[in-house]
This record gives C-alpha cells, sequence and structure tokens, in this order.
C-alpha cells in the first residue's frame, strides 16, 4: 500500500511539473518555415538559457478556468539578441501572468546569428508574427478572446516584442489559414527595452546582432522601433530603471515621446532603482511596485478582476 501511495504521488508530482512547464507548440508546424538556407539547427538549453533554436515555439501557461481574463500575452525574453533568458524572463513570468488570471506563451523564437538565416534582421519578427497569429487561431480552444492578445518583452525582448506593434506587413508568405490571423499586438508592456539603434543610447550587442557591424543610416533608421510608430501602434506601459548600465532608459523615453506624438495611448514608469534588472526577484525599495502598475494597467485596459 505504501508503494501504491509513494506511486501515486510521484505521478501527481510528474503532472503538475509538466503542467507548470507548459504546453510546447510548434510555430510552424507543416507550413514551409520562411528564412531558412535549409542547415538544420539543434535547440540548445543550458543553464537557464536558449542558445540555439531550431524549430521556434511557444510554450504555454494557462490559468485555473475560474482565474481566466481571456487575455494572453506572448513573452519575449532577453538575451541580447544572442540568446534567451528563459528562466527568469520567461517562465517565471508566465507563471505570474497566469496567477493574475492572464495566459502566458514563452517564445523560443530562432535568433539573428542562427547560421540558417538568411536575413538575420527579420527572422525573430517573423516567428512573433506567428506566433500572435497560432495563438488567435486557437484562441477559443484556450479560453482566449483574439481582440485581447498583447505582448510582454524585457531588454532585447522588448525590442522584439515593440516589432509587433509596429510592424505593419506580414513578414513571410503565408499559405495557411494561420497566416490570415492578425500578426499585430493588442498592447505591449516593455521592460528596460532596447528601443533606438541610436549609438549613444542603445545597446550594442543588440544592434549589431540586427543590423550587422557596418549598418547603413537607412537600416539603423528601419530598427529603430520610435522611429516606426504610427496611430496604430497598440497601447503601451513602459518600464524602466534609472540606473540601469545595459539599456538607457532614454529607450524608454524615446518610446513614450513617439507614442505621445502618433497619440497612442501610453504609461511610462522610471524606478529610481532597479538596474537592469527588473523582475519578479527582490527589487529594490520602490522598484517592486513594477507588478503592481502591471496588475492596476490590464484592470483599466479590460476591467478589474472579479
Amino acid at each position: 500500500m505504501r508503494y501504491l501511495t509513494l506511486l501515486v504521488c510521484l505521478v501527481a508530482a510528474c503532472s503538475v511539473f509538466a503542467q507548470e512547464r507548459g504546453e510546447k507548440i510548434d510555430l510552424w508546424g507543416d507550413h514551409p518555415m520562411p528564412n531558412t538556407k535549409g542547415i538544420e539547427v539543434q535547440d540548445s538549453i543550458a543553464n537557464e538559457r536558449v542558445y540555439k533554436v531550431g524549430r521556434p515555439a511557444i510554450y504555454r501557461v494557462s490559468p485555473t478556468p475560474e482565474k481566466n481574463r481571456g487575455i494572453a500575452v506572448i513573452i519575449c525574453p532577453g538575451g541580447g539578441y544572442q540568446r534567451y533568458a528563459w528562466e527568469v524572463a520567461g517562465w517565471d513570468i508566465a507563471r505570474w501572468f497566469a496567477d493574475q488570471g492572464v495566459t502566458g506563451f514563452i517564445l523560443t523564437a530562432r535568433l539573428p546569428n542562427s547560421p540558417d538565416a538568411v536575413d538575420p534582421s527579420t527572422i525573430s519578427t517573423q516567428d512573433l508574427q506567428r506566433a500572435l497569429q497560432v495563438v488567435r487561431a486557437r484562441a477559443s480552444e484556450w479560453g482566449i478572446d483574439p481582440a485581447k492578445v498583447g505582448v510582454e518583452g524585457s531588454s532585447a525582448g522588448g525590442h522584439l516584442a515593440a516589432t509587433s506593434g509596429v510592424e505593419q506587413q506580414l513578414l513571410y508568405r503565408g499559405t495557411d489559414a494561420v497566416s490570415r490571423e492578425r500578426f499585430t499586438a493588442d498592447f505591449m508592456i516593455l521592460v528596460s527595452p532596447v528601443i533606438s539603434m541610436d549609438a549613444e543610447i542603445t545597446h550594442m550587442g543588440s544592434r549589431e546582432q540586427i543590423c550587422g557591424k557596418n549598418p547603413t543610416i537607412d537600416k539603423l533608421w528601419r530598427h529603430s522601433i520610435d522611429c516606426q510608430v504610427t496611430e496604430q501602434s497598440p497601447t503601451t506601459l513602459l518600464i524602466h530603471a534609472d540606473n540601469d548600465p545595459a539599456v538607457s532608459p532614454l529607450n524608454s523615453i524615446r518610446m513614450y515621446e513617439a507614442l505621445r506624438r502618433h497619440k497612442v495611448p501610453a504609461t511610462l514608469h522610471i524606478f529610481p532603482q532597479g538596474g537592469h534588472s527588473i523582475d519578479l526577484g527582490e527589487q529594490p525599495a520602490g522598484t517592486e511596485l513594477w507588478k503592481n502598475a502591471v496588475e492596476r494597467w490590464f484592470d483599466l485596459l479590460y476591467g478589474a478582476k472579479e
């Protein structure tokens, strides 16, 4: 009897672990994956980071049915466009969103440094656009309102997330039903985001991955998110720390100013402390309120939790 009880406990523990890690959804399935040379790349995960992505995917972490608010967020972890900090800026965030009644989808898009990339500057955005379409295509199955699908991103992941709010063209040739879904975000939450490619304020590692070592002025302009904002860009929440040593808060300020110029509703919080480590871990006094800001912002957008 003791062994049976132990077996039941082990099965239950495995079930909880599997649920916690979420369902993996291949983004391209049978649809031809764009922007590829045909080189096979194996996924590589080590030390809580993703270093290589061969098959882009999203990992679903859903709230309990009684908490579900019908909101979905594609989560873009940071890592300088060279890797993904997918535990602290992916799984932790997704579980926290689920506790707020929001379905989180952790994105592992192909990285610009992939040897398979034909055009490194667009490869991650193509996968993000597809992720937004996949979530909308299966929204009813997952209890999601297709008009409440947004993005969250931190650091370089903030740059990637923001491309879904400013890119007005589908960056791949769609031939299936999924590709007919809307590919832009309904809202954006950008934490310590890389926004501008301006050498004075950008994160140079991210810039080099996207634009190359000797980019043209046109390419820098094209990948500066603040320069691409339009009246159609979605409402945005920006979170940054004034003492961020890696990504200047001027990135968030420029994005806020661009959104204001185009009359897009935007909210900006710059905390005195927090460095480049605003996450769910221990924060300096005051900075921990960034979570409250996100919760309140959702309430203002979609109504308070019941």
